[in-house]
């Protein structure tokens, strides 16, 4: 595995770690990873695949990709996805396992760490008059500073000083972020990467320090600069704030997102405390594991000018392909969330929080946006730009928005076909004229029940999820097909019916959900009618049909665990 400088850390230390890494967890931190079947799955984050391959043993703690092979344990994944060698594997893990290493070499190769907590205290320390004035001028109460470590960084050589002073291992310091380097005629300088700056440490998830983030109070041309990538610090997979909101994120099961540092504190001191920030990048895929935290809803909190409506876009279009609910909020008139806050306008900010744009929408939306509408070459355009993207949705989304976008578009229905109806639905099947939602799910029912009749091992399967009365048009045939009653005309019709083409099992699931989405959604309106069921008993089981249509929104085929009189 490439051991090499192991011996810098003890045997009992690396034993200790390997006790509790979990191969879930450590993946999960890295990559979303789904349940599928009995199995833990992902797309293999070593090479570009759409189907998942990459497989996750949880009982022997390793991992292995069928598509190119890749595999090993916890230690093994780290090294490979960060490019660390294995110390440096070792010491990642045991940061987010909150694991001391002991060091055999007495110098210690280095403590990380504890350099960046001493330059924390040491920023805190420096703040002056003229910094003070810039934080009251923002509206940051003194509380609120505290909270959030606000510190100050000065000039280049009173960093240095200070370094010097406490016998700070410049290169370690280097190593961390602290420092810069130079070489002038062969001799490496130092010098310190943020001075003159308003300070803003950043915390992992598990709330250790791993970088900082500085602001010009001194009109330097980069308003904002932030610690280098390190072996400890990735700006692409951590959270501005995420420690401090933490517990709100679960109790709410909603985040904000914003684009800086000031909008998640004023955020916070105005009480909407699931507010986090991207540092200075665009959301990405390395992002998701962190929102895949207990799923909460997403709420982007974007400028309303040109870059933020397109980094919206972007990070919608993301969120939305990873089965993630949420919305879009724009921040009009050059204003954003810190300004609205020290304007007092918390009201305004809560409105627009309860309505967000929902990110399907959004981003159909700035898909229309893009094209003249009114001239037929670009209106086509425009609908195979808009299909690309609702294709790669699950079916029950895609069947939800035709009319949607058909409305937008004031075109007919039918032409917007979605990829339920190519890939599920033989296209000479597909009515030519506008349909009717019952002929669409009665196709979804006879493919279903032939499905079965083609292989009956299928039987079982679907027994398991779908009940007669969850069948509409073909409920009798379904019921003579359980009772086993297979030489009936429903059932020899269906059979001999040469353009229902049978399904794969796992193709058969998409028809499956599909069924179920229609059925409880069904339940839903139902209950909402029923005036039987208190007030808590109806809101508990809303809530309940709610979170499941959503898993089937996703694509998730699971079974509904009834606790009502359905």
């Amino acid at each position: 595995m490439g051991n090499f400088g192991a011996n810098l850390i003890t045997q009992q230390s690396i034993e200790t770690l390997k006790n509790q890494l979990d191969i879930l967890e450590v993946v999960s931190h890295y990559i979303e990873v789904k349940k599928i079947g009995g199995s833990y799955k992902a797309c293999c984050p070593f090479h570009q695949e759409k189907t998942p391959s990459f497989v996750l043993n949880a009982n022997k703690g390793y991992f292995h990709c069928f598509g190119c092979g890749a595999s090993g344990d916890s230690i093994k994944f780290v090294m490979d996805y960060e490019k660390f060698n294995y110390v440096e594997a070792l010491e990642k893990l045991a940061q987010i396992y909150n694991v001391h290493l002991e060091y055999t070499d007495k110098i210690k190769k280095n403590d990380d760490f504890k350099i960046l907590d001493f330059m924390n205290q040491y920023y805190q320390s420096m703040l002056n008059n003229e910094t003070e004035s810039y934080i009251k001028e923002r509206g940051i109460t003194l509380e609120t500073k505290v909270r959030f470590e606000l510190g100050y960084a000065p000039n280049n050589y009173e960093i240095m000083a200070h370094l010097q002073r406490n016998f700070i291992n410049l290169q370690d310091a280097l190593n961390v972020g602290i420092l810069g380097a130079d070489i002038e005629n062969g001799t490496k300088r130092y010098y310190a990467r943020l001075t003159q700056r308003l300070i803003f440490p950043i915390r992992s998830a598990q709330n250790k320090i791993i970088g900082f983030g500085g602001r010009t109070l001194s009109n330097h041309p980069a308003k904002y600069i932030n610690s280098p990538q390190t072996k400890f610090f990735n700006k692409s997979q951590v959270l501005y704030g995420y420690p401090q909101a933490k517990e709100t994120i679960y109790r709410l099961n909603e985040i904000i997102i914003t684009e800086g540092y000031l909008d998640v504190i004023m955020l916070h001191q105005a009480g909407f405390n699931n507010a986090v920030a991207t540092l200075g990048t665009a959301l990405t895929r390395e992002h998701l594991p962190l929102l895949a935290k207990n799923n909460p809803k997403v709420l982007l909190a974007f400028d309303g000018d040109n870059a933020g409506m397109n980094a919206a876009f972007k990070a919608a279009n993301l969120l939305s392909l990873a089965n993630k609910e949420g919305g879009v909020v724009l921040f009009d008139n050059g204003l954003d969330p810190a300004d609205m806050v020290k304007n007092g306008e918390i009201e305004t900010l809560k409105s627009l929080f309860s309505a967000p744009i929902p990110l399907i929408d959004y981003v159909l939306d700035t898909i229309l946006k893009q094209f003249d509408l009114k001239n037929a070459v670009q209106k086509d355009a425009c609908l195979k730009e808009s299909l690309a993207y609702l294709h790669q949705l699950s079916p029950v989304i895609q069947e939800e928005y035709k009319t949607w976008l058909a409305q937008k578009l004031n075109l007919p229905v039918h032409l917007i076909k979605t990829h339920s109806t190519i890939n599920s639905i033989p296209q000479n099947l597909y009515p030519k004229t506008k349909s009717s939602q019952s002929d669409f799910y009665g196709l979804a029912e006879k493919i279903i029940i032939k499905s079965i009749l083609e292989n009956m091992s299928l039987l079982d399967f679907v027994l398991n999820y779908l009940e007669p009365q969850m069948f509409h048009s073909e409920k009798l045939a379904y019921q003579k097909l359980l009772q086993g009653e297979l030489e009936s005309s429903e059932l020899i019709g269906i059979l001999l019916d040469s353009k229902i083409k049978p399904q794969t099992k796992e193709s058969l699931k998409q028809q499956m959900i599909m069924i179920l989405y229609r059925y409880y959604n069904e339940q839903k309106k139902s209950l909402l009618q029923d005036n039987s069921l208190s007030l808590r008993e109806k809101s508990f089981l809303l809530r309940k049909l709610q979170k499941y249509l959503e898993d089937l929104k996703k694509g998730d085929l699971t079974l509904y665990e009834s606790t009502s009189t359905f």
